[in-house]
């Protein structure tokens, strides 16, 4: 098993998915028409169809961290991001994050990440940093 990345400048495996409304659904109420569920809705609000809700790219990022850094980072992490354009059904998004300092408290360390998700169009659909808890001194080789 790979140790988790620790070091200043690592960047984590990036998570891809494609986005369906069928995915859009399950971040809404069940049976709700609004801008991120209807095509009608989002093209009165303005919008050329429905937007995926920024929810569902922060739990792209929370996927990418646990499988980076485990179970234990679930509990504790810090996520500070912020939406910047608008997903629709039919585009890839990939979360990616970079390690940009590692600090020590006295429950252990914490990573502190950029993280954000991008389309195949390029550009920052949502951005921001994460703080992860990550267990013991031996990951990375950093105490």
């Amino acid at each position: 098993m790979t140790p988790p990345s620790v070091e200043p400048g690592a960047e984590l495996e990036p998570v891809s998915r494609v986005v369906t409304l069928e995915d859009m659904l399950l971040f809404e109420p069940e049976g709700e028409k609004n801008i991120h569920t209807d095509d009608e809705v989002a093209r009165a609000a303005g919008l050329p169809a429905a937007i995926a809700a920024g929810v569902q790219f922060m739990s792209y990022i929370f996927d990418m961290l646990h499988r980076e850094y485990g179970f234990q980072s679930v509990e504790g992490t810090v996520l500070d991001v912020r939406v910047r354009e608008p997903v629709f059904a039919g585009d890839t998004v990939t979360a990616r994050g970079r390690v940009t300092e590692v600090q020590a408290d006295g429950s252990g360390r914490r990573v502190s990440l950029e993280v954000w998700c991008e389309t195949q169009r390029g550009g920052h659909v949502i951005a921001g940093t994460a703080q992860v808890p990550v267990a013991g001194g031996e990951a990375g080789g950093v105490t």
